[in-house]
């Protein structure tokens, strides 16, 4: 799948809004760097955006954003948090494999239907994760966001992925 194929693979507006931001910030790199994103332009959007800094060193990643909606649905900000502690078990390996895969490859990912579980409830959506890179060719963070209807509800949240779908990346 090329990522003009990934692109109108996703179906909600606003994540689709945000994946092509991200396409026009890294311009003829790679990956865009975290501040080439012109988030200001997608103020509806940010409320969905999580982002994470990956050392390539470590291997680790560390919470810089996580947005209204994100922060509600989890009870807690990403914000220098580090991702063992935003998840924790058998849902924490396989966030960071899948982040892991994201920012090393580089590759886009998507998943669509069941994403969470809270409450006794499965709440269906779509989610999306995309590196970056300060150099344009090296991951070093990925951007992310999950579309649903929040269903307001309180207490833990357990992470779900259906139908997930990866776009290997190259030079546009």
């Amino acid at each position: 799948m090329n990522f003009d194929a990934f692109l109108a693979s996703i179906e909600a507006p606003a994540l689709r809004a945000i994946a092509q931001t991200w396409n026009v910030a890294r311009g003829a790199t790679l990956l865009p760097a975290w501040e080439g994103l012109r988030l200001e332009q997608l103020p509806q959007q940010a409320r969905l955006i999580w982002v994470y800094a990956y050392d390539p060193g470590t291997g680790r990643f560390t919470g810089q954003l996580s947005g209204e909606q994100i922060t509600k649905a989890f009870g807690k900000s990403f914000h220098g948090l580090p991702l063992e502690l935003a998840h924790t078990g058998a849902i924490y390996l396989w966030v960071y494999q899948a982040l892991t895969r994201v920012v090393t490859e580089p590759a886009a990912y998507k998943s669509s239907g069941r994403l969470y579980k809270q409450a006794g409830r499965t709440i269906e959506g779509e989610r999306i994760a995309l590196p970056l890179g300060s150099d344009g060719r090296t991951g070093n963070g990925i951007i992310g966001a999950s579309w649903f209807m929040d269903p307001y509800l309180d207490g833990p949240i357990e992470l779900l992925a259906e139908n997930e779908s990866w776009c290997p990346l190259k030079r546009p």
